[in-house]
């Protein structure tokens, strides 16, 4: 059943094992939008708990998240009823002496990190949206959190007013895997709502999943909706999970802006937010979907990440995250054969490109976040990369193959009383299928070897090539025009670009076809040149050339054999 509604504001409550008599253990959040007229001026959040037996609670943000070091930077007007005294915490929140077990409340406000809606240059994964008909933010920036009390259970209330639509994972009745929702699972969340707020439902197993959204989109959102239940569904498929659970997923608009296009995302634990560009086509959006979906098992269900630092394991929990998002669409039939090659063949140029394709991976990761598209990319790359070649190996000597190595691993992960380290438990259960893989380990990512991948990586229907194909140059100098509003600058008389007609003062007003990175297709840009609207075609290909691997499919076997040879593409 799949249908759409309007989600009014509907407050969801847990309350855990309080002994009668006893104080309530649970930790109270609620949040509600604070309104000035029939606008939304900020987010009002109550927290109300029972002091630390010490007498000494810290009410604080975490120190970073997704790049952002000053998550409580957003809060204002914070207040504790039931202190004897406050003192700032390291974060922006308070430390709170009290008589020990008192009730504690803290009220605070958290405002907008915007003053108009976010575009594809400045959206950031952990900055608040607050607009004056809708809203947005992580449980990491709205919600301070009691230090060393991430595990004690939690409830959650909505208190907005009639018109005000509300989504959220906090509203689901359990946490991850069916324990009590616990604090840090209030953290660990998402919320959006708004006047327009528009929430569709499918059921799945007897659960729903609910897409939320609000504002204008340039896709038909019902048609975004049935694909975000077919990816949800696929990927339960694959990690055979038959328990009904409830998730979320929730979708912004970002505003556009000509010649660009940008969409992004990141996964929760029942939960997955996104934030696209108004004007992107459906077409790209299933490897996104597809792409968070399978957070919710990579990393959360297969370890924890490394004590040292977060990114040396991004390899595992984002290379192979790409590469099961590719993989599974189009086992589903999501992607069509020539879709998932034109996507690793885009990569694998980029991979070739790289300034960062020779750097260890201790040293790539310490600039992951401050070090450019190339530092951020080269571990969805390299992971990638390495899932392939060890599928491949698997698969070759009759061991296993890849997607039995990740579901044992899960299943070892729930057993465990304490969670392995992702990769370090990645290495053992690969191990026991038969394959040593510690030599690629030194070899590709502490010495950041450059990888190359076998001629049959792909099966028996395609094969890689090595060789050369000419750097893609778009022909003018991109940063300096996107600063000038898409005005064109720095336009290159040598350029395929220019050859086609193209000139400085001409305003990009939209790319109709083509695709970044990809010198072997052809670029069709509209522009405004003085009062005239024109169309220019001409191929993104510079003068130099890069040494890269490219996938070929074998057209006379896929006419032959197009099921088989897709089953083989797809591992």
């Amino acid at each position: 059943m799949h249908h759409r509604m309007r989600l009014a504001a509907l407050p969801l409550l847990l309350v855990l094992g309080a002994a009668r008599g006893a104080p309530d253990p649970a930790i109270s959040y609620e949040l509600a939008p604070e309104m000035q007229g029939d606008t939304i001026a900020a987010l009002q959040v109550t927290i109300r708990l029972r002091a630390d037996k010490s007498g000494t609670t810290t009410l604080d943000w975490a120190d970073s998240w997704a790049g952002e070091d000053r998550l409580g930077q957003w809060a204002r007007d914070i207040r504790i009823d039931g202190a004897r005294a406050t003192a700032p915490a390291p974060h922006g929140g308070r430390i709170v002496t009290s008589a020990p077990g008192a009730p504690l409340v803290m009220r605070y406000r958290i405002v907008s990190a915007y003053d108009a809606d976010p575009t594809v240059d400045d959206s950031e994964q952990a900055r608040p949206v607050v607009r004056p008909g809708w809203f947005y933010s992580v449980g990491e920036v709205l919600y301070a959190r009691p230090a060393g009390r991430d595990d004690a259970p939690a409830r959650f209330v909505w208190k907005g007013p009639a018109g005000i639509g509300f989504a959220s994972d906090t509203e689901h009745a359990v946490g991850l895997r069916g324990r009590p929702r616990t604090v840090g699972d209030i953290l660990e969340s998402i919320a959006i709502g708004g006047r327009d707020l528009a929430v569709s439902t499918t059921m799945l197993n007897g659960a729903p999943v609910r897409v939320a959204h609000v504002g204008r989109f340039g896709f038909d959102i019902q048609a975004f909706d049935k694909l975000a239940g077919q990816v949800v569904a696929v990927e339960r498929d694959f990690w055979r999970e038959t328990k009904a659970t409830p998730f979320l997923i929730t979708a912004i608009p970002l505003a556009s802006k000509p010649g660009q296009l940008s969409y992004g995302g990141t996964g929760r634990s029942d939960a997955f937010a996104t934030w696209i560009d108004r004007d992107a086509p459906l077409s790209g959006l299933a490897w996104l979907l597809a792409h968070e979906y399978f957070h919710s098992w990579n990393a959360r269900q297969l370890g924890r990440f490394p004590e040292t630092a977060e990114p040396e394991a991004y390899w595992m929990s984002e290379g192979f995250t790409d590469f099961y998002a590719r993989r599974l669409m189009l086992r589903a039939g999501l992607w069509t054969p020539e879709k998932f090659v034109s996507d690793w063949n885009e990569m694998l140029r980029a991979y070739a490109a790289s300034s960062f394709r020779a750097t260890g991976n201790t040293d790539a990761a310490a600039k992951f976040w401050s070090g450019g598209h190339d530092a951020e990319k080269i571990p969805y790359q390299r992971g990638s990369m390495l899932a392939a070649l060890w599928d491949r190996q698997l698969q070759a000597r009759g061991m296993s193959d890849l997607d039995t190595v990740l579901r044992a691993q899960r299943e070892r992960t729930r057993a465990a009383k304490t969670p392995p380290q992702l990769t370090d438990a990645f290495v053992a259960e690969i191990g026991r299928a038969g394959l040593d893989i510690r030599p690629d380990i030194a070899r590709y990512l502490t010495r950041g070897e450059p990888i190359s991948l076998p001629e049959d990586a792909f099966g028996a229907c395609a094969r890689l090539v090595t060789g050369d194909v000419p750097v893609f140059e778009r022909g003018w100098d991109s940063e300096a025009t996107a600063k000038a509003g898409n005005i064109l600058t720095g336009v290159d008389p040598a350029s395929n670009a220019y050859a086609a007609g193209l000139r400085d003062g001409m305003k990009i007003l939209r790319r109709t076809a083509g695709e970044p990175g990809n010198s072997a297709v052809d670029y069709v840009l509209e522009a405004q040149d003085g009062a005239t609207k024109r169309s220019f075609t001409f191929r993104p290909a510079g003068r130099k050339t890069l040494h890269t691997q490219q996938i070929v499919l074998d057209p006379a076997r896929f006419a032959a054999e197009p099921e088989k040879c897709k089953a083989a593409l797809a591992g």
